[in-house]
């Protein structure tokens, strides 16, 4: 690799028109196992994609998490403004599936391109080739080992509030805090943090957080300290598996994870 999201477009059409449509047929299937692999896919996500993957090193990116050795950065098609920000991907290669977290926007990136950590393409393809042909779709619901967590960002004083939430598993689509009896919307930025102007006061604050699904859940005193990681047991879907950690003593025990669930 030359560089992050270092680019090698050197395609070049071999071989017949019959290995041409064979190739086409094997993508086709690889994207017929990955919804049959997920009983949940056909109904609620949209149907898999085909492309090509990459890969990079890199650290956090633009979602400002590590998405620890399995990551993946999007086009910014599919970043959207950082609505994709700590979802995740089945990516199906030649050599297998791996499931990756969405952390970053890759700015040459093709709709249909992924940049995939080093760890993550070895799993799907020899990394000599440096490009490799796969189908891939969004997860719903993943399995996580951890309730939300919430930080927020340096900076943040009663007067200015930025905030993020991790470990939410699908895709978010609305972050509201609690101001005495309504919820406020906070505004999404482009690194994933949710931002409420003229701020939100001293705290604790309440949380709502909504996904894509339009599953919520609701976090309780947050206090406001920048930089600090603040777990809680709340989870948007599914329940707290066995062996997970409470909230801390002296933090307000936040309540279980209000969801809405689809058939699924």
């Amino acid at each position: 690799m030359v560089g992050r999201h270092a680019r090698q477009r050197t395609w070049r059409r071999r071989g017949t028109a019959g290995a041409i449509v064979l190739v086409v047929l094997a993508v086709a299937l690889w994207a017929m196992d990955l919804l049959r692999a997920d009983g949940c896919a056909a109904a609620d996500v949209e149907p898999a994609r085909t492309g090509t993957a990459l890969h990079y090193q890199g650290s956090a990116g633009n979602c400002s998490i590590t998405g620890g050795e399995m990551y993946a950065s999007v086009s910014a098609e599919e970043y959207a403004g950082s609505e994709a920000c700590g979802g995740y991907l089945d990516v199906k290669g030649p050599r297998g599936t791996v499931r990756v977290q969405v952390v970053d926007s890759c700015a040459t990136c093709r709709p249909g391109e992924l940049d995939l950590s080093m760890a993550a393409f070895s799993r799907i393809a020899d990394p000599r080739s440096g490009v490799a042909r796969v189908a891939y779709h969004s997860v719903r619901d993943p399995e996580l080992g951890h309730g939300l967590a919430v930080r927020v960002r340096k900076g943040s004083t009663t007067a200015w509030l930025a905030l993020q939430v991790l470990d939410h598993g699908n895709p978010l689509r609305k972050v509201e805090v609690r101001e005495k009896d309504r919820w406020r919307a906070l505004e999404r930025g482009s690194d994933s943090y949710w931002v409420a102007e003229g701020g939100a006061g001293a705290g604790p604050f309440d949380l709502q957080v909504t996904d894509v699904h339009g599953q919520h859940a609701t976090v309780r005193g947050v206090d406001l300290a920048p930089e600090e990681i603040q777990r809680t047991t709340a989870r948007l879907y599914g329940a707290a598996p066995a062996g997970v950690a409470p909230a801390p003593s002296g933090s307000p025990a936040p309540p279980a994870a209000e969801h809405v669930r689809g058939r699924c």
